[in-house]
């Protein structure tokens, strides 16, 4: 009899969780409206400039019918669906959709910033990485605040490093989070797998006289021809660094390689393979670049005081540029028309520049949450 009674107990309680379940069975919300929308722009960027705009807006069926009002950033604006629109001067814009619909009385807006470039503008071609994405503007003395977009077709895992092949117009992205080194056109087109398998790459230098490029590893630095397109060839260069290898720096001009460890040692090996020497085996850094007859690196002092330095070739006459940034550093980058060294700030998302004896510094890129490493200068245009 217990039996029996514990099974129809069973098939009323299952009786009644089934009835709960209809009758409770409230309907899903309905999703709100979503403004998007996305564009094309002819002349290659270059004003004047046609904008064909495209509203993709997701409007649910009983938010009722929506209206669009568009906000061009030039002081126009428009109530068609799909707009065309003419900028005739170069700028950076920021457009805005607002979308009303009749039934729900939703207001919803998304905004996205078009460049426009200026034909007549000359500088040098800058890049930086995110770590998840590429960006790209132009430096000149004669642009006040630079305007950075992303190369459409380029993403990575976990980025940290970037190089510009000023002879090929390549630019070489390592890849820390896939163990890969990518190739792509200076405007991202053609974006390959240059060599995969790859420990934990940071930073990358070529070699234009052997047509070469360095990269480190976990353990040590590695090279690779430019010429070859098989994704396994590399060769070790240098070997047994437990300290972590970061970053990589080339002097074309002595053919010495240096190179910075995260957790301690500044180095140089000659390009033929002799005068393997460690500088300074105290500094703690991820970045070092080459400029004349000196070298610049980033070393970590503590929380929040990364430190900026200089020393001769031979890692003596040690000058201290900058204090306080937030990050270790992975982008230092030399532009020559300017003469001065660029280096990223990654937590408040600032791109510094200063003299090469760390005068006159300021922020010259800011863009909260962009996180800049692997800054790299192509050529003027």
């Amino acid at each position: 009899m217990r039996n029996i009674k514990y099974v129809f107990i069973l098939f009323i309680a299952a009786l009644s969780l089934n009835g709960c379940k209809e009758d409770d069975d409230f309907p899903v919300p309905p999703a709100s409206t979503v403004p998007k929308f996305s564009y094309t722009i002819d002349n290659d960027g270059f004003a004047p400039a046609t904008a064909v705009f495209t509203n993709e807006s997701i409007v649910p069926e009983n938010a009722g019918s929506a209206t669009f009002t568009w906000n061009f950033g030039d002081g126009n604006s428009s109530v068609e669906e799909n707009p065309t629109h003419v900028y005739e001067e170069p700028g950076a814009y920021t457009v805005n959709l607002v979308a009303v619909t009749s039934s729900s009385l939703e207001i919803k807006q998304v905004s996205k910033t078009i460049v426009v470039k200026d034909p007549n503008e000359t500088g040098t071609r800058v890049y930086f990485t995110d770590g998840g994405a590429v960006y790209a503007a132009l430096a000149s003395e004669q642009i006040e605040t630079p305007i950075f977009t992303p190369l459409a077709g380029v993403s990575m895992q976990s980025s940290y490093g970037m190089t510009v092949d000023t002879v090929s117009n390549k630019l070489y992205i390592s890849d820390y989070g896939a163990n890969a080194i990518y190739r792509s056109d200076l405007d991202g087109g053609n974006f390959v797998i240059f060599r995969s398998g790859v420990d934990s790459p940071n930073a990358m230098r070529i070699d234009y006289q052997e047509n070469e490029i360095y990269w480190d590893t976990g353990n040590g630095i590695q090279k690779a021809s430019l010429d070859v397109e098989d994704q396994s060839q590399r060769e070790d260069f240098v070997t047994g660094q437990p300290n972590d290898p970061d970053g990589v720096a080339i002097d074309l001009t002595n053919r010495t390689l240096y190179w910075v460890n995260y957790n301690g040692g500044l180095w140089r090996k000659n390009l033929d393979g002799t005068g393997e020497t460690e500088l300074n085996p105290a500094v703690e850094g991820g970045s070092i670049i080459v400029v004349n007859d000196r070298i610049y690196y980033d070393e970590y002092v503590d929380t929040g005081d990364i430190r900026l330095k200089s020393a001769n070739l031979d890692g003596g006459d040690v000058t201290t540029l900058a204090t306080n940034i937030s990050r270790v550093v992975y982008g230092l980058a030399y532009e020559a028309a300017s003469n001065k060294i660029y280096w990223g700030d990654r937590n408040p998302g600032t791109i510094m520049r200063a003299n090469l004896d760390g005068s006159e510094a300021e922020a010259w890129y800011i863009q909260p949450d962009s996180s800049p490493r692997g800054i790299s200068f192509g050529k003027e245009i």
